[in-house]
């Protein structure tokens, strides 16, 4: 993998129904902060998302937030980020997040997620960037997805998953990797 100083996490807002997510979005700040990866990542407090920030933090790592000034007016923002950048809109998010990331890691989350994942994909496979993009598959969270992406390269209309990401599936095979 080609040297990265920064990189994006995309995940929930939400913790969902299993405790794990949360310790795993902590678990993998815990990493980056070790590693001296600074965190650019969707701004909040809440969710897996508070809770990888969290970890980078616990380890003094760096972390900058992006976040609409919408979400960030009903006080989501995290407050003990390095850095917290405003947008009008979830599209100006995007492209932030983008343009600050040398690589992406895509960790258990919801439709916000999904297309984050989707536009970085579209980015890469278009040309408007070719930045590594690593999805954590811990409990078998995305096994579904990668199945459903393989089927759509099988019909001929996009590469395989292989082409266009990859799967690690723990926090030790992520820091493997991102040695």
């Amino acid at each position: 993998m080609t040297k990265i100083s920064s990189i994006c996490v995309f995940c929930g807002a939400q913790n969902g129904r299993s405790p794990e997510f949360r310790e795993l979005a902590f678990e993998v700040g815990q990493l980056l902060g070790s590693r001296r990866l600074k965190l650019v990542y969707g701004g909040s407090k809440d969710g897996l998302m508070g809770a990888t920030a969290d970890g980078v933090l616990s380890h003094g790592g760096e972390v900058l937030g992006v976040l609409p000034k919408k979400l960030a007016n009903r006080e989501l923002a995290h407050q003990r980020i390095d850095k917290l950048v405003t947008v009008e809109t979830m599209a100006q998010r995007k492209d932030v997040l983008m343009t600050e990331s040398d690589a992406f890691l895509i960790l258990p989350g919801g439709l916000g997620t999904l297309d984050e994942l989707f536009e970085v994909l579209t980015a890469n496979t278009l040309g408007f960037m070719n930045k590594p993009v690593i999805v954590l598959n811990s409990f078998g969270f995305y096994t579904g997805l990668i199945t459903w992406l393989e089927t759509i390269a099988q019909s001929g209309l996009s590469r395989s998953p292989g082409e266009l990401f990859t799967v690690v599936e723990d926090v030790d095979a992520l820091g493997r990797l991102l040695s």
